[in-house]
């Protein structure tokens, strides 16, 4: 009973827009297997480093995006450039330095720095030993305007002691494992690791100047500082037993690089036959989170799917440009990993363009089969929101092989809220209908496993014409129409 009153709801549907293009099968025909993973082995490849935001291998991504939009005959979203900036910042830490009259130590080898604030311009102050740190040395020294250096336990648990001396006037601490001498590699590679990756935001950062400031150093340098092996120094407890300790003049500094990131959108659209603007956006994110976990993440099913699906998606329309009754723009984001930072920027900046946007459709992971299904589905999300694009997938399916419609993840909630996880959010925050697909979660999202290898190409092409086929009747003058369509 269903399939028969959609079956007659896409008979009428069509009927009823006699002046848009007539749907054809046809269309479809530019949507293939072989060409879906030719995309997703290019943008999911090692060279292009895992496409974290604003690195040299998203931009390489951005590239082929753009060449591939010019082939299939897309126009600039704003008549003069594919990609649109999104105004994020990026810092990283670009130098640290400490040092003695007789030594220049070494980062990563001899020291790691511990703290988020930069230490511009450079500090030299004198640096007293403190032992354990505890209360009983420390209301005794006088850390004021000092660099104060702590034998400890757990680096772990540094803040706590950085914080004490810092009350005590100290303008930074070091701090030395008085017990295992393996700790500060495993300490220093984690943080080189962390230091390694830049940060991005939407401002240029800021930082107090009253923020703790700590390293975690190596015996050898601990040594070299005192003149006194590690284990003479480990037992002096008490302010009398180390007040004639050397207390050498060190120099230190962290400078971090801030610049504007070089991240963007990549946006083309297709036009429709009207002069009003009105628009459907095809939207899929194309960064990924660069490399972690020991290797690199190639993010292929997240996102390179969706991206693939985009590129393929608008060869498939190029034939309709001038046709439909709307335009369709094709929006590739940058930092969706980083909090859906693109879509939000091209959303909230309309004033770059000259759309009436009347509908959404986001594609973010649509190449795998997840733990719960082993046939041909797909998720929907958003539709719960929006029936009216609920009934246009619907009519979609019954004009393609049909796929199981599933609405597993329109029922979450708290951080499993889907319709908040992905761009068709920026969308729908402000009140502009959406409809993302997804093929749900697996075992390999966000690590290094998750490679082109394992996307099932032909049900992606299954997928990919079933969006097709919903975001033509979404273009149609009934669909998501207001006065303005007319």
């Amino acid at each position: 009973m269903r399939t028969a009153f959609f079956l007659l709801l896409s008979v009428t549907f069509v009927l009823s827009n006699a002046q848009a293009p007539k749907f054809k099968t046809k269309y479809l025909n530019n949507i293939s297997d072989s060409s879906l993973q030719q995309h997703v082995y290019i943008l999911a490849s090692d060279s292009l480093e895992g496409r974290g935001t604003a690195t040299e291998g998203e931009r390489k991504a951005a590239h082929y995006i753009v060449e591939q939009f010019k082939l299939n005959g897309l126009q600039p979203y704003n008549d003069t450039c594919f990609l649109q900036n999104i105004g994020l910042w990026s810092w990283q830490w670009h130098t640290f330095t400490l040092t003695d009259a007789h030594h220049t130590f070494e980062t990563y080898q001899d020291f790691v720095y511990l703290s988020s604030a930069p230490i511009e311009p450079q500090i030299t102050a004198k640096c007293v030993f403190i032992g354990n740190g505890s209360d009983s040395i420390i209301n005794h020294i006088d850390l004021d305007g000092k660099i104060a250096f702590a034998s400890i336990e757990n680096f772990k648990s540094w803040y706590g002691i950085a914080s004490k001396t810092k009350r005590k006037g100290a303008i930074a601490i070091l701090m030395v494992h008085q017990s295992d001498s393996n700790a500060f590699n495993q300490v220093s590679e984690k943080f080189k690791a962390i230091h390694q990756q830049p940060s991005i935001g939407t401002q240029e950062p800021m930082f107090s100047s009253s923020m703790v400031k700590a390293f975690a150093v190596n015996q050898s340098l601990t040594e070299k500082l005192f003149n006194q092996p590690l284990d003479s120094l480990k037992h002096l407890t008490s302010h009398q037993q180390i007040k004639d300790l050397p207390t050498p003049k060190l120099t230190i500094g962290c400078q971090l690089k801030v610049e504007l990131a070089d991240a963007n959108n990549v946006v083309g659209y297709l036009p429709g036959k009207g002069t009003n603007k009105a628009a459907v956006v095809i939207s899929a994110h194309y960064d990924h989170i660069g490399e972690r976990y020991n290797g690199i993440c190639v993010g292929a099913d997240d996102n390179a799917s969706g991206t693939a699906a985009v590129i393929e998606l608008a060869k498939a329309f190029a034939p309709l440009k001038g046709k439909l009754n709307k335009d369709l723009i094709f929006l590739c984001t940058s930092g969706e990993e980083k909090g859906l930072l693109g879509a939000f920027y091209f959303a909230d900046h309309p004033q770059e363009h000259s759309f009436d946007i009347k509908a959404n459709v986001n594609i973010d992971m649509i190449g795998r089969i997840d733990s719960t299904h082993k046939n041909n589905y797909i998720y929907t999300i958003g539709n719960n929101h929006y029936p009216e694009f609920d009934s246009l997938v619907h009519v979609a399916n019954n004009m393609n092989v049909p796929l199981k419609i599933q609405y597993d993840y329109n029922k979450s909630q708290g951080f499993g809220n889907f319709l908040r996880l992905s761009d068709h959010y920026a969308f729908h925050r402000n009140n502009i209908p959406v409809l993302g697909f997804f093929s749900g979660l697996h075992n390999d999202y966000h690590t290094p496993d998750d490679t082109p290898d394992k996307i099932d190409y032909q049900l992606m092409e299954k997928r990919v014409k079933l969006i097709f086929t919903t975001t033509y009747l979404a273009t149609q003058k009934t669909a998501f129409s207001s006065q303005t369509d007319e």
